[in-house]
């Protein structure tokens, strides 16, 4: 009769393959990782932009939302026709155009119609601009330090002239997360 000794099964060998895919997979995603990284040098906005993301307080941001969803229906309420009225568009309970309780938050702009472009002029400069919402296809929104007035001429070169700085999305960075190429 012969005995032999039976060893336990063991893992060893699995457990070094195991660790060593880990190790592989790990690499692997380090090296996609960085292959993928963002480049540092992101072109700025010209001088006469102003990101809508980064650069506007909570109060012109608030505004800004409003004046966007106002442009679309400003455009169905004229219908190629006349731009409504500011006592119009209040009528209809569009904001910002309409008395609400967050107007303080929010920099309490007076509203007027003027030249084919409504002028929001800040109440409270510290909290927000003045905003200008040019009604087309695609509107444009213009923002201005303080309680400012809107140029007799509304086109780009003349509000660029008297200090008014155009506010644009950029797309070029996530939502969710700090970009530090972003405009600071």
């Amino acid at each position: 009769m012969t005995t032999r000794v039976v060893r336990p099964a063991s893992a060893r060998r699995e457990s070094l393959l195991v660790g060593a895919l880990c190790l592989a997979v790990l690499a692997a995603s380090a090296a996609v990782i960085g292959l993928h990284r963002r480049a540092d040098d992101v072109p700025g906005l010209p001088a006469w932009q102003i990101d809508a993301r980064s650069d506007l307080t909570p109060g012109e941001q608030g505004v800004l939302a409003d004046l966007t969803i106002a442009a679309g229906e400003i455009a169905w309420l004229s219908d190629g026709g006349a731009l409504p009225d500011v006592a119009d568009l209040a009528a209809e309970g569009l904001p910002p155009f309409a008395p609400q309780a967050s107007d303080g938050l929010r920099g309490g702009h007076l509203w007027s119609l003027s030249g084919g472009a409504y002028l929001g002029r800040s109440g409270d400069p510290r909290v927000a601009g003045s905003f200008l919402l040019i009604p087309g296809d695609p509107p444009a929104i213009w923002l201005a330090p303080g309680a400012a007035d809107a140029p007799a001429d509304p086109s780009p070169d003349a509000l660029r002239g008297a200090g008014w700085r155009q506010v644009v999305s950029r797309y070029e960075a996530s939502v969710t997360r700090h970009d530090p190429g972003a405009a600071e």
